[in-house]
């Protein structure tokens, strides 16, 4: 009878054990990122990122790297934010750094639990003909975008991008890339 019971306790414990094992491997796939490209997240671990917004992630830190600058990685919360923002944008049909309710971005930051020490934001809608490294080539033209690229402060990014109907525009999307560091 206690035989009995060791192995069912021993069989529960080896059990209890797989589980924890495979919840802190494997994360749960967003629906924003379906068919991504993994890529290391900030602190260690994974996340998934669109093919758009890795290339867009790579674009930013080639351009970062050319200039002797320290390369972004992507933080959890900032690419919450950055996502929900985008999706916002387009369900809501509104072009804008505020959310829709006209919450500052980085109170919206600060919801999706990113605590900072410096935070800023780009922001761009286009047609889905534009490219990823036109949109990156606009924000290079702009001295305020440019700026936030290129700040040295900025050592974490989150990057969201939406495609949908904006102002009866079909097939447009709307970028959002949150800068931080903590």
């Amino acid at each position: 009878m206690v035989l009995k019971y060791v192995a069912t306790a021993l069989m529960a414990a080896m059990l209890a054990a797989v589980a924890a094992v495979g919840a802190t491997v494997v994360e749960p796939r967003s629906a924003d990122a379906a068919g991504g490209v993994e890529v290391r997240a900030c602190g260690g671990g994974k996340i998934e990122l669109t093919a758009e917004e890795k290339n867009m992630l790579d674009l930013h830190n080639k351009t970062r790297a050319d200039r002797g600058l320290s390369r972004l990685c992507v933080h959890p919360d900032l690419q919450r934010a950055a996502r929900a923002h985008s999706r916002e944008m387009i369900e809501r049909d509104y072009y804008r750094h505020e959310s829709y309710n006209g919450e500052k971005f980085w109170r919206r930051i600060e919801r999706f639990d990113y605590n900072y020490r410096i935070v800023g934001e780009n922001i761009h809608g286009v047609p889905k003909s534009y490219s990823t490294s036109e949109v990156f080539e606009d924000w290079m033209r702009s001295s305020s975008h440019k700026a936030n690229i290129l700040n040295k402060g900025y050592r974490e990014v989150g990057i969201g991008a939406r495609t949908g109907n904006y102002k009866g525009t079909s097939n447009f999307t709307m970028w959002t890339v949150d800068f931080g560091d903590r």
